[in-house]
């Protein structure tokens, strides 16, 4: 069991300790600006990443990697996009790289880097299947569907790094007795607050693009809102991926969520499905953002 804590004062400590965090790296501020292009320059992407010498090296690296079997190495970045990688990846790539830098969760031992990295490729991905789907979607919801699946666990990397000895106590305690919803149950349990709400407040803060701060302020609070296209994307999104990973007595519920999006709970549970050479790229994509 979790030990028990004092957690009267917790949710405010948490609030005013997201304040405190370093502002949004230049570099994922740069990439943002980047979101809103109808058309999108694939050299001013280039020229972004290259501002950064280690966002840069762990992208050719990824471009040259065995996973895409190049006969020629590529030896720029403004080839890496156009030829291999494609400037959406590397945009949202980008975006959580240089997030990640802003956070240090080797405090937090029961968190696994890669692991989060892995489901948030998984999340990303079935993000955009689902999106594309939705006949409601309009086209910006679309366009960063993978993004914000991409960064909708943000606030747990953030406990982690703002209390990583409680963080370390609640996740194995959520190992030991995992099941769909879990995890927010027993953090809140902890903190009066859980990895949801503090993505919603970090996006907040860090003026994510307007879309992804509605979508995870849906997520966090789907109670006090109209339904929000790019929120149920990701919160349906976020349960097949659990679901994928969970024997079918505790998967959780789709159907308030396929109602909302007009597709049946299997397809949404469907298009988290990957195939072997998927989950040989997302464990390649999540190396490169754990190291």
């Amino acid at each position: 069991m979790i030990a028990v804590t004092d957690t009267s004062n917790t949710s405010v400590d948490l609030a005013k300790a997201v304040t405190t965090l370093p502002p949004l790296p230049a570099t994922a501020q740069q990439i943002l600006t980047c979101f809103g292009d109808e058309f999108i320059d694939v050299e001013r992407v280039a020229a972004v990443v290259e501002g950064d010498a280690g966002i840069c090296a762990k992208l050719l690296g990824l471009a040259n990697s065995a996973y895409f079997g190049l006969s020629e190495p590529v030896n720029d970045m403004s080839e890496a996009i156009s030829r291999v990688l494609g400037v959406d990846t590397v945009r949202s790539l980008v975006l959580a790289m240089a997030i990640q830098h802003t956070f240090n969760s080797k405090n937090c031992s029961a968190f696994d880097v890669e692991r989060f990295w892995r489901v948030s490729l998984l999340t990303a991905e079935c993000c955009k299947k689902i999106a594309a789907c939705d006949e409601l979607a309009e086209d910006p919801e679309r366009d960063l569907a993978y993004s914000a699946g991409l960064c909708h666990n943000l606030g747990l990397m953030a406990l982690t790094h703002i209390e990583p000895d409680r963080s370390c106590q609640v996740l194995m305690h959520n190992d030991e007795d995992v099941k769909a919803g879990s995890l927010s149950h027993w953090l809140f349990e902890e903190f009066q607050s859980n990895h949801k709400m503090m993505t919603a407040e970090l996006a907040r803060l860090w003026s994510l693009p307007a879309p992804m701060v509605a979508a995870y302020h849906y997520r966090a609070f789907p109670e006090t809102q109209c339904d929000d296209r790019l929120g149920l994307v990701v919160t349906a999104a976020v349960a097949a991926v659990q679901n994928s990973a969970l024997p079918n007595e505790l998967h959780a519920d789709l159907s308030p969520w396929s109602e909302l999006l007009g597709l049946s709970a299997e397809e949404i549970q469907r298009l988290a499905v990957v195939g072997d050479r998927e989950k040989d790229r997302v464990q390649s994509l999540a190396g490169r953002l754990t190291h």
